[in-house]
């Protein structure tokens, strides 16, 4: 008999002649067996008769807890604490929530998963756990399986044990000594908590200083330094060396139908106003009139500008006979290119707007000198 022993390790080449081992070295009726592998072996839980671990139980109760309680707070904050009506929503409108639903409940899941393993289920704090200074411990943290037939109380049939590995197929043996397992005292944990405040120091001041000699450093640069080409920028693939391209000759941009009629006189003789004279079209004009031109011309056209007189310009008073008998297209190349003091609205105003306050004007025109017929 051998005193303060921890257990016999065998290792094994694969997962299943550790499985093999495992049920012929349970069948001799020794001692409690346990099994280290350097990954997750199917079926072996069953294999060495140990319970359904209650992590998973404990996961799933704080996850739900913690997605219960995502759409709580969401739905007293967007119902009770701050009921805001957004693009017409209602108020409890889950599917909204989802994300920081899902985004809850995996945080505390996993949070739940690495607590509850560590320090519920395997009982950390533990410093000391004999198979980690074993010398079977290399193998079994890179492609060797081993089986642990475990001591009773730190005592144990050795040589029963180390046959029952061999006769399971076991490639080396190993008796493995009880360590002292006990708890740190307070001088560790001084230590301990020393070094750590040390390396945190060492670590703030050291990033402090590197950003003081490297200020214009920057962890993630690939979304605002990308291979694009700036403009005015200088581009050896065309044959002028510009970057930026002037369009070819021709080109009209999309709703920017330039006017090719010289004068007012010549805009006059070939342009027609292409909209109807509707309500839409006047309460269009009305409201484009009003907001670019009424300052100058007044809200009737008269001319009268609302400026004080430090305002020198004289504009031109629509209800004028000359004005009153312009044509359409005279009307459209002033408000788009301008004349005199009054600047061009092509730019501000789009066509069919600008056509839409000549109809405007004519309809001002004719309220101010309304033929006899129209007042019947």
């Amino acid at each position: 008999m051998s005193e303060s022993i921890f257990g016999v390790v065998g290792l094994y080449r694969s997962a299943d002649e550790l499985l093999a081992a495992i049920a012929e070295v349970k069948a001799k009726g020794l001692a409690t067996l346990e099994a280290y592998t350097p990954y997750p072996v199917h079926g072996i839980d069953e294999a060495l008769d140990l319970p359904k671990s209650k992590l998973a139980v404990l996961v799933f109760l704080i996850g739900s807890l913690a997605c219960v309680s995502a759409f709580a707070f969401e739905w007293w904050t967007s119902t009770v604490g701050y009921p805001l009506r957004t693009a017409g929503k209602p108020y409890n409108g889950w599917q909204g929530w989802v994300l920081v639903m899902v985004e809850a409940t995996i945080l505390f899941s996993t949070f739940t998963a690495g607590v509850g393993m560590l320090f519920a289920f395997n009982k950390l704090p533990f410093f000391g756990h004999p198979m980690l200074p074993s010398t079977s411990i290399t193998g079994i943290t890179r492609d060797r399986f081993a089986l642990v037939v475990r001591s009773a109380n730190g005592a144990m049939d050795v040589e029963a044990a180390t046959r029952a590995l061999l006769a399971a197929g076991a490639e080396s043996i190993e008796v493995v000594p009880v360590r002292d397992d006990s708890t740190p005292g307070v001088a560790w944990w001084l230590r301990t908590a020393f070094v750590i405040a040390a390396a945190s120091v060492v670590a703030g001041y050291g990033t402090a200083w590197a950003i003081k000699v490297y200020p214009t450093m920057k962890p993630m640069v690939n979304m605002e330094v990308q291979p694009k080409l700036d403009a005015q920028a200088a581009d050896p693939f065309f044959a002028n060396g510009r970057g930026m391209q002037l369009p070819p000759t021709g080109t009209v941009a999309r709703g920017y139908m330039p006017i090719l009629a010289a004068t007012p006189e010549d805009a006059g003789n070939a342009l027609v106003n292409p909209l109807p004279i509707t309500a839409p079209v006047l309460a269009r004009g009305r409201l484009m009139f009003n907001l670019h031109c009424a300052v100058c011309h007044d809200r009737l056209g008269t001319g009268k500008p609302w400026l004080d007189s430090t305002y020198q310009a004289q504009p031109v008073d629509l209800q004028s006979s000359p004005m009153r008998s312009a044509r359409d297209g005279y009307l459209y190349w002033v408000i788009s290119q301008g004349i005199r003091t009054m600047p061009g609205y092509a730019a501000d105003i789009s066509q069919d707007d600008r056509w839409a306050v000549v109809r405007y004007i004519r309809a001002l025109q004719r309220s101010q000198n309304a033929p006899k017929r129209d007042l019947k």
